[in-house]
Order: structure tokens, then C-alpha cells, then sequence
């Protein structure tokens, strides 16, 4: 018998379960319903690499501008559409989203495409172009890119079916160690994969499929830092983000969006890899070792509900408040001697009423994202799991805007980077945004409502279910 290849294997589930459909009898010409009845979908990319030359974002230790290409950046478009309603997810291979104004100058241009709403979510990489800016030539560029991957995709709709797969993936660890008093102790790399806690390991791998079965595209949502390649890296890359999904485009011929999960507080194992020692071939690897667990969760994907399609986007402000009283002047002193002329950048923000965007979206009452915006710990992404109306939730962060660390209440007290290094929203920032995205869930899919009928305080015995 002769090999065939993950593509192949792919491709022939797919005829398999046309022939398997036709043999039941069912002539899918005649069983589709009505395009309006249907979810709908398109999907597109556009290459944003900028030139060489640029201000690297990620590392404040990197010595020198970008002087290449190692794998191009791409942004990637997926819009859904059912009946009137329609929304983006866009994905980016930049450190964090752009800025708020250039956000909001795309969707605007989205609107005009007739996509109501677009998330957007950056996969982190650390070897992309610096983006706190406006009038560079680059992030003009990559503006110009992103909206014309909205246009495409949004020109391309056609009916889909969701499928839904778990699988997990080992090779990323919590870089923070609390001791029993209390303190946090920074772990960026664990060759050794010592067990630490907590951490998320899962992969959610949702299969976008054409009526004919074929793939139009693969979202993946997984948290760890894209950061196997470390500073001495110079050229731009997605890093394993980039690569995992380079390499399971490759063997399904569809595309495929990395969503980046709450990833505040969770390194790979080979954290910051040099290229003297390999970094590349390292990065290579664990993006291997996760396209292999996302390709064999595509076989084994069950549907999601597909009865009564539909699509709803809402994005509020949720009051966060900010960590530092900035009325104290030696306070101010402090941050600016810890942070330098960065302290600036952020200052401006560090309001007592500061407000973040939260997105959350919702398909067909069966699939849900979060999407918040900066660097959330991963303990708020297994509680979100926990607490979703909807069961199949997902929390995207780097989500529109860029806030800093999320850290929960315990490792803001520890301290730490991330829990106090490099954050400055209030306590208890990450619980409102949490909260907050499980009831607009609840909104959104009519399990909470604004009025309630009589039946609805019917109560249900288990013993009759």
C-alpha cells in the first residue's frame, strides 16, 4: 500500500463523506436550503511583511533594525455572513493589534464591503515591525493589506459548515513560579518540561468546510508566547505561530487563522532559543509538533449546530481603572525610572476610569469568542471555559487594542513580570472582562433575555431527564 500524505489522507475523508452522503439516499443539491438560510463565509490573505530596515517589536534587548525575511507576516481575513448580519475575524502576524485610530479607519472601509463589525487579533510574534505609530510608511502598508484581505473575503461568501475538534499540544509551561509565601519567581525556559501550573494545553481547531466538503479554512486558538526564537533573531517571522500554519495550509489547501489565546503568563518550553544554538530549527519544530496535533484533530472534528444560522458582534467599554495613582509624584518618579521614555507612550492611559474594548462574538448560537485586548493569563481562559453559556468558548487575546498584562488578583499580589512588571490596569481588570463576556454570551444567544415568560420558571426534575 503506498503512503499517502496528510493532504491526500484529508482530501479522501472528504470524497469518503460525499460518497457516504450520496449512498443514504441524499441528493445535496436538492437538501441545501436556501443561501439565505445558511451561514455564510469567506476567506482571504494579504503578505504585510514590511521592508528591512524597521524597529523589531518585542525585545527590548535586540540590538539592530530588521535585516530580512525568514517567513513573510500575513494578515488573514475570515467573514461570516447570515441573513443581514455580518462580521470579520482578522488575524495578524504582529506583535500586538494596531493602533485604535487605524482599527477604526479599517472598519470603516469594512463597512463600505458591506462586513459590519471586525475583531481583530494579533498572533504576538515578537519578529515583526515596531507599530506604536501612525504615519509610517509600513503601517500604511499594512493597513492597506488588511482591509483589502476584509474586501476579498467578503467578496467570496459561500455556505459553510462548522465542524469543532480538541486536541492538546505540549510544549508550553507557566513562566511564573508563586512560592508558598507568596512570590513569584520568573522560569522563561524549561528544557526540561517541568510540570508547572496552570496552564492550558487544549487546541480548539473549528474546520470551516464547502458543501462539497472541501476546506475553506482552519481557525486555531491555542495560548503560548510566539517566542521560541529569541532576540538574536533579526528577521521577520511569525514564529510557530507562523509556521504551524504555513504547514497545515500546506496539507489542506485552505487557509488557516491563528487565534491567540490567553498566553500573559505561558512560555514554550524553548523559550528565546538563539540562533547560535539553533533557534530556527527549534521554532521549526514546535510548529511542526502543533500542525501535527491541529491536522489530526481536523479528522476527527464533529459538527457544530448549523439550525438556524446566525451572526452577532458587540464590542463595549469595560471600566478597568488603572494599578498606579499617578497624582503621587513619586510614584510618577518610580515609573519613569523603571520604564524610561516608555512610561510616556503609556502614561496617557493610565486614567482612573480607563475602559478597554471587549469584543465578543457568537455563531449560530454554538460557537463563541471573546476577544480582549492585551496580555490575559491564562487562568481567566480556563475560568471563561468554565463559565460560558456556551460551551464552546473562545478567548482571543491581543484583540483590538493593546493594554499591557491581565494578571488575575493572586499574581498581581506575587508580583512578578507581568503581575506588576509591565501591567498597569487595575485590580482585577481581567475578572470584569470575564464576567463581562460571559453575560454578552448569554445576551447574545438569548439564554439571558430581557423578558421573561411564565414558562421560564418551569422547573425541571433530573429524574425526568
Amino acid at each position: 500500500m503506498k503512503n499517502v500524505s496528510r493532504r491526500g489522507f484529508i482530501k479522501a475523508s472528504a470524497g469518503l463523506a460525499a460518497v457516504a452522503s450520496m449512498a443514504e439516499g441524499a441528493d445535496s443539491a436538492a437538501a441545501e436550503p436556501p443561501e439565505a438560510e445558511q451561514l455564510l463565509a469567506g476567506v482571504a490573505a494579504r503578505d504585510i511583511t514590511p521592508p528591512p530596515g524597521l524597529p523589531m517589536w518585542g525585545y527590548t534587548d535586540r540590538e539592530g533594525p530588521a535585516t530580512g525575511t525568514l517567513d513573510p507576516l500575513f494578515a488573514k481575513a475570515v467573514v461570516f455572513r447570515a441573513g443581514a448580519s455580518s462580521a470579520a475575524i482578522v488575524t495578524l502576524d504582529l506583535g500586538r493589534p494596531l493602533l485604535p485610530a487605524i482599527v477604526e479607519r479599517i472598519r470603516a472601509r469594512a463597512r463600505e464591503v458591506g462586513v459590519q463589525d471586525t475583531a481583530f487579533v494579533a498572533t504576538h510574534t515578537h519578529h515583526g515591525p515596531a507599530l506604536e505609530s501612525i504615519n509610517q510608511a509600513h503601517i500604511a502598508a499594512i493597513e492597506k493589506g488588511v482591509s483589502e484581505a476584509i474586501a476579498k473575503a467578503a467578496g467570496s461568501l459561500e455556505p459553510v459548515r462548522m465542524s469543532l475538534g480538541r486536541t492538546q499540544a505540549d510544549v508550553a509551561h507557566n513562566r511564573r513560579i508563586i512560592t508558598p509565601d507568596g512570590r513569584c519567581l520568573m522560569m522563561w525556559r524549561n528544557e526540561t518540561k517541568r510540570p508547572t501550573e496552570p496552564i492550558d494545553p487544549e487546541m480548539t481547531v473549528i474546520r470551516l468546510d464547502k458543501t462539497d466538503n472541501t476546506p475553506l479554512a482552519t481557525l486555531v486558538s491555542f495560548a503560548c508566547h510566539p517566542v521560541v526564537m529569541g532576540p538574536s533573531n533579526l528577521q521577520y517571522s511569525g514564529d510557530f505561530c507562523g509556521e504551524m500554519a504555513r504547514i497545515v495550509k500546506n496539507e489542506t489547501g485552505a487557509e488557516c487563522l491563528f487565534l491567540q489565546g490567553a498566553c500573559g503568563d505561558i512560555n514554550p518550553y524553548l523559550d528565546k532559543t538563539p540562533l547560535s544554538e539553533g533557534g530556527v530549527a527549534a521554532m521549526r519544530d514546535v510548529g511542526r509538533e502543533c500542525a501535527d496535533a491541529v491536522l489530526r484533530s481536523l479528522g476527527q472534528a464533529k459538527p457544530l449546530a448549523n439550525g438556524s444560522p446566525s451572526v452577532s458582534y458587540s464590542e463595549q467599554p469595560v471600566t478597568v481603572g488603572t494599578r498606579f495613582d499617578l497624582s503621587n509624584d513619586d510614584q510618577v518618579a518610580v515609573l519613569r525610572g523603571v520604564y524610561g521614555n516608555i512610561f510616556d507612550f503609556f502614561m496617557r492611559r493610565m486614567t482612573p476610569d480607563l475602559a478597554v474594548p471587549l469584543g465578543v462574538m457568537t455563531l449560530n448560537n454554538a460557537l463563541a469568542f471573546a476577544f480582549m485586548p492585551g496580555e490575559i493569563f491564562v487562568q481567566f481562559q480556563l475560568v471563561l471555559k468554565q463559565m460560558s453559556p456556551v460551551p464552546n468558548t473562545l478567548l482571543c487575546a491581543y484583540a483590538n487594542d493593546f493594554h499591557a498584562y491581565f494578571p488575575t488578583i493572586r499574581d498581581a499580589a506575587a508580583g512578578g513580570y507581568g503581575g506588576l512588571v509591565a501591567s498597569y490596569v487595575g485590580v482585577g481588570a481581567g475578572d470584569r472582562l470575564v464576567m463581562e463576556a460571559c453575560a454578552e454570551i448569554g445576551r447574545q444567544t438569548g439564554a439571558l433575555k430581557d423578558f421573561y415568560a411564565p414558562e421560564d420558571f418551569v422547573l425541571a426534575d433530573a429524574k425526568n431527564v
